[in-house]
């Protein structure tokens, strides 16, 4: 193997400060080493050489790690390598150690002798294709958002649970993590008012969520997830998105609540300006995993994430004292970040929206529509029934089958709205019992309700619903004999239902919603009658 040659040996405790300008010596490595270059983080550095980049461990010790001994950063990086290996098996390919020639001072990777260091053997891929990159340049799009939903909600689905006899994701476990962030951040903030505004309300919250934490403990949700799943952790190969860089130094830090995974990359898109598409990836994995329960911890999980970010941009402007210039991006961006922990605490603008008409009618086109646009939470009718009581597509029609389909929307919307969210049911509610519920629970809740009236020509239901049942792609499994039973016992909506309505040919935005939520009556319900 070639070796890159040192002017002269580099005394054993000064390798670390060398070990940079050694692994940019293309003679470090036996495989052509092109296109040299370094990435820095507050813990590794991660050197491209040709088709490989290889991630040391910096000899760091901070408050969440401790790197300071050789055995604790191998260890580290057999600990990256076995679990990254399960969303991303064709970037891993092993660990490498660093040796370095006692005599002449010759450093050379994946070599013989006694290792000074260890790294992280990946397969390179061009960070235009990173999603971080991709969101600077406007290029991510609906489909690897989809995707990506659809691969972290499967994942996160098949993860080993927590073991009772741990206290990953007690109670306790959640306030600490909480407490050793806030200590870093005040430490180092130099926003004191921001900062211990956003600590008092992350505390607040955590203790108002104390008996939830506990719920979604028992109930299974804790699990060894990815644990930073942000979107410069995750990259398109061959067009799919592949989450890479998982949270391996600690476990506790890694064994959380699901939507504890879910809610850094809901954060991370919401920060880069992309509320929208934040909204898009979390209706869609709550649709395919169907943990509408963790819209309770949403908020408080997505603002711990903005928090740790900020934290570990703190920790890095530290780094950078001594250049006051360089530093400084990184603390501005830490205290946008705690700026957007507190809003993602504040937001509470929760309503109830019923979609309404016939199968067929575009509920759910439109639906779609508005919970992105609008940044909404989606509930749909079609999802839920096949999570239902019956395993029978005949059956999941059945009243019994209707009502138990309806009470879940409910109680899902009920969750969404008490933490904070507007919520859309997207369903039929072709009969008025139906619609009364749901107007009922926006009344005790005292939050807005509306209704988005669809309505399409005969032929025009039929057309579509003979297309979407030939495609075989979407949820509903309405065919021609239910669209039938529909017009037969359909109910119309009522002289006062009326006047919640939000006729679809409106196609309802921003404008028009949002002065929807607001303009109110003394209950919190939209006075009947009111006209945009």
């Amino acid at each position: 193997m070639r070796m890159a040659e040192q002017p002269s040996p580099t005394p054993a405790g000064h390798l670390a400060e060398a070990l940079p300008a050694c692994m940019l010596d293309a003679r470090a490595y036996a495989h052509p080493a092109t296109d040299l270059r370094m990435i820095e983080t507050h813990l590794s550095w991660v050197f491209l050489a040709g088709e490989f980049a290889y991630k040391v461990r910096k000899p760091v010790t901070l408050d969440f790690v401790n790197f300071a001994s050789l055995a604790a950063r191998r260890t580290d990086c057999d600990e990256e390598w076995r679990l990254n290996r399960q969303l991303a098996p064709d970037l891993y390919l092993g660990v490498a150690p660093i040796v370095r020639d006692a005599v002449s001072g010759t450093v050379h990777v994946n070599g013989h002798g006694e290792p000074f260091e260890y790294a992280v053997r990946m397969r390179r891929f061009h960070q235009r294709d990173v999603l971080s990159e991709m969101v600077h340049t406007h290029q991510l799009g609906h489909e690897a958002i989809d995707s990506l939903a659809d691969l972290i909600a499967d994942f996160h689905g098949v993860a080993p649970v927590a073991d009772a006899s741990t206290d990953f994701g007690t109670p306790a476990r959640i306030r600490r993590t909480l407490e050793d962030c806030a200590t870093g951040v005040a430490a180092l903030s130099t926003d004191a008012q921001r900062t211990l505004a956003t600590l008092s309300l992350l505390r607040q919250h955590a203790e108002r969520l104390d008996k939830t934490f506990a719920s979604r403990r028992r109930t299974g949700h804790i699990r060894e997830c990815h644990g930073d799943l942000h979107l410069g952790n995750i990259v398109l190969v061959e067009g799919k998105p592949t989450p890479f860089d998982c949270l391996e130094f600690s476990a506790p830090l890694r064994w959380i609540d699901t939507m504890h995974d879910a809610a850094f990359l809901f954060m991370d898109l919401v920060a880069s300006g992309l509320a929208c598409l934040a909204y898009r990836l979390i209706n869609r994995y709550l649709e395919r995993c169907g943990d509408y329960g963790g819209l309770a911890v949403l908020p408080f999980y997505a603002a711990m994430r903005a928090l740790v970010r900020a934290r570990v941009l703190l920790e890095r402007a530290h780094q950078l004292e001594s250049a006051p210039t360089l530093a400084a991006p990184y603390r501005d961006e830490a205290h946008r970040l705690l700026a957007l922990s507190h809003d993602l605490l504040c937001r509470n603008d929760g309503c109830v929206i019923l979609m309404h008409g016939l199968s067929g009618s575009g509920k759910s086109t439109q639906a779609a529509q508005l919970m992105e646009t609008e940044c909404m939470i989606r509930v749909r009718s079609d999802a839920e029934r096949r999570r239902g009581i019956c395993t029978n597509a005949v059956d999941r029609y059945a009243p019994h089958a209707i009502d138990h389909t309806y009470r879940r929307l409910g109680a899902i919307c009920k969750i969404g709205v008490q933490a904070g969210f507007p919520m859309i049911a997207d369903a039929t509610f072709l009969a008025e019992s139906q619609r009364t519920r749901f107007f009922t629970l926006a009344k005790r809740l005292g939050v807005p309700f509306a209704i988005v009236e669809c309505a399409a020509e005969p032929e025009v239901l039929r057309a579509r619903i003979r297309a979407r049942m030939q495609a075989g792609q979407d949820a509903s499994e309405a065919d021609l004999s239910v669209l039938d039973a529909q017009v037969t016992t359909q109910q119309p909506l009522t002289m006062e239902e009326r006047s919640y309505v939000i006729p679809s040919n409106t196609r309802p935005r921003l404008p028009y919603v949002a002065r929807m939520r607001v303009i109110a009556s003394p209950s919190g319900v939209i006075a009947p009658g009111h006209q945009v």
